[in-house]
């Protein structure tokens, strides 16, 4: 068999005018521009692995990928520039290096995603590509409690529209919990930050999560009927969907998996993006 050289790439994006990391024929992906400037780069085509496959308007500030390719002779950060040189603005590689052999980007132990809210009667121009702002009063109280009924190892069915799509919607949740972020630019509204941290996503599921809890924050569900819907497992006694603008994923481990961890099994047919 032939040598194969494999890469790691860290990546930064705004997800804004994508249709998402995964390819699609037909529309604007990460994925597809990446693998587009590899291919002029190394004159040979690729196929990327990702930590984490975001959706349509999904951020990330921390994205992994990785790709098994012929032996080339490029320094890594001669291709980081290169990549670049190529991409748009709003895609950037921050890293480029080799990596071992069996290094696989979606193998990633856990990923990290941040969600901002802004409770505010005023539209934030500047921001509004990364915020979901909020008419209305939001009890930071109702928000903390719902946000710590998901930690814990179980099946996330009831945050996803996808359910059938995913062989078990088992997964871990290790952190999750909103923190005051302080004031608006304008000082007129209230700053939220919603941080979590699993094994694993479903599609839709943070933003599922997020639009529930705003939900219940703002009077429209209480928390035992989260928490209800949440144990039966039906998305559609769950809330809204929140906005994908204000999503990012912020952090990928490759830390020691240990025998048994792990999320469910994966995809039965490949999911829309996660998150």
């Amino acid at each position: 068999m032939a040598a194969r050289q494999v890469w790691r790439l860290d990546l930064a994006y705004e997800g804004t005018a994508y249709r998402g990391w995964a390819a699609q024929p037909g529309h604007s992906t990460v994925q597809g521009l990446l693998e587009e400037a590899l291919a002029t780069v190394l004159r040979q085509r690729v196929r990327l692995s990702v930590a984490g496959r975001t959706d349509a308007g999904v951020h990330a500030w921390a994205q992994v990928a990785s790709f098994a390719c012929a032996p080339v002779e490029v320094a890594p950060e001669r291709l980081r520039l290169s990549l670049n040189a190529l991409l748009p603005p709003d895609v950037a590689v921050l890293r480029a290096a080799p990596a071992p052999t069996d290094f696989v980007a979606r193998q990633a132990t856990s990923r990290s995603y941040r969600y901002e809210l802004w409770a505010t009667a005023v539209k934030p121009v500047r921001q509004r590509a990364f915020v979901w702002a909020v008419r209305g009063a939001v009890d930071s109280a109702a928000l903390r409690t719902v946000a710590a009924l998901l930690p814990g190892r179980r099946d996330f069915a009831a945050l996803t529209p996808s359910a059938r799509m995913y062989r078990s919607c088992i997964r871990e949740v290790t952190a999750a919990a909103w923190r005051d972020a302080g004031p608006t630019p304008d000082g007129e509204g209230r700053r939220w930050l919603f941080e979590i941290t699993a094994d694993g996503f479903l599609h839709n599921m943070v933003r599922v999560a997020v639009g529930s809890m705003v939900d219940v924050a703002q009077g429209r569900m209480s928390p035992e009927a989260f928490a209800a819907a949440l144990a039966c497992g039906e998305r559609r006694r769950m809330g809204q969907t929140a906005p994908a603008h204000g999503l990012a994923l912020v952090a990928v481990s490759y830390e020691a998996r240990r025998p048994g961890d792990g999320p469910g099994a994966g995809p039965a047919v490949t999911p829309p993006g996660s998150g």
